[in-house]
């Protein structure tokens, strides 16, 4: 995945046409592929890219709520399907934890 680094935001956002970044960080580059597919079904290819230096999935779309409500639907059914245990998702300078259903259980097992 390391010859997949890709520029994000050739097109500079305008006050008509804002747009947002959405990045999500992953601890293992080599579940990138996945989570890539998935998004890639939603937004336009030149929307996605992977970044192999910092380790980020970054979706480019407008923005609406809608483009961040699909790509959390996305990661957490990446998530679940390919058993990873989260990702941190970050759109503008705030940062969030999803958890996946492998560490939610692990969570819940340590509380009984």
């Amino acid at each position: 995945m390391a010859g997949l680094n890709v520029m994000v935001g050739e097109h500079a956002s305008t006050p008509e046409d804002p747009m947002v970044e959405i990045r999500v960080a992953l601890t293992d580059s080599t579940v990138a592929r996945g989570l890539l597919q998935r998004l890639a079904g939603l937004f336009d290819r030149s929307s996605v890219s992977f970044d192999g230096v910092h380790n980020e999935v970054r979706v480019r779309s407008e923005w609406e709520s809608r483009s961040v409500v699909e790509v959390i639907n996305a990661v957490q059914s990446w998530l679940e399907a390919d058993g990873v245990d989260s990702a941190k998702l970050s759109v503008g300078d705030r940062s969030y934890t999803i958890v996946g259903p492998i560490s939610l259980g692990a969570l819940s097992g340590r509380a009984a």
